[in-house]
């Protein structure tokens, strides 16, 4: 495991920064409900948006987002809403190959970034996969899917009706029962959204959403069946790019809040100095 390129990326960052923002990783290896379960790193716990049936379930080392309507569930890395500032969630992501997904104009929101509390907080970035209706398509531009296909993109809110155009897409359909590694940052300052789908670094093809969004968390939802079953697996938020495209080593994430402490302490002592 190479420890010294992220030690060396944690310290580089300014310290301001870790007084508002705490990284966040969890390989999902804790069997059980997601809810109320604790991350590798990061602070709190996940914390239920929704109604508990179905619950959010994590089994063989992964999250399970249901094809049915249910539970969401929300992880905050600040304990307020940060208006500046750009953050990174990268996340593996598997839509089932078995099981049929009908044809729909409405994108539910699976994964991206809230504001607020859980009980009082919005969704402000979605990320979701469905398979687009022939008005989906000629409204957002959503590319045609085959039954083994899905397409994704970036809104505002719980859900979206493509039909009426304006959803930023991925232009190219993606294939069920293939892993990708989604990149979702948000540049605060810019009031910009940016979506990779398996990124070689940040030049790597993405898409863009304008957005005014002030952020307090991430969140996984099962929204319903236009989206088939999905699998999730090794998220990863930060304010490095990199250190969010990349699927994370056993043990790194948890090493991210020490390297984090130590950072904090290293600029004290020098300052004292």
């Amino acid at each position: 495991m190479k420890t010294l390129p992220l030690l060396a990326l944690v310290l580089s960052l300014p310290l301001p920064a870790f007084a508002q923002f705490t990284p966040l990783a969890d390989d999902f290896s804790t069997t059980g409900a997601l809810v109320g379960s604790t991350p590798d790193s990061g602070v709190g716990n996940w914390t239920q948006i929704s109604s508990t049936t179905p619950a959010l379930a994590v089994g063989s080392g992964a999250l399970t987002l249901a094809a049915s309507s249910g539970e969401s569930a929300q992880l905050n890395f600040a304990s307020a809403n940060l208006s500046s500032g750009t953050i990174y969630m990268g996340w593996d992501f598997t839509v089932s190959a078995s099981g049929s997904i009908s044809t729909s104009d409405t994108i539910q929101a699976i994964a991206g970034f809230r504001s607020g509390t859980a009980a009082a907080g919005a969704f402000e970035v979605s990320f979701g996969a469905f398979r687009p209706s022939s008005a989906a398509q000629s409204g957002s531009g959503a590319p045609a899917t085959s039954t083994s296909q899905v397409a994704v993109g970036l809104f505002t809110g719980a859900s979206f009706n493509a039909s009426v155009g304006n959803l930023t897409e991925w232009s190219v359909a993606l294939n069920r029962g293939t892993q990708y590694r989604a990149v979702l940052g948000v540049d605060l300052g810019a009031d910009e959204a940016r979506l990779w789908i398996a990124p070689a670094s940040a030049e790597s093809p993405s898409i863009a959403l304008s957005t005014t969004a002030t952020l307090r968390g991430v969140f996984f939802r099962q929204g319903g069946a236009s989206h088939g079953s999905v699998g999730i697996d090794n998220l990863v938020v930060s304010q490095s790019f990199a250190t969010a495209a990349a699927i994370p080593e056993a043990s790194t994430g948890s090493l991210l809040l020490a390297f984090a402490a130590y950072g904090l302490a290293l600029g004290r002592r020098r300052s004292r100095r």
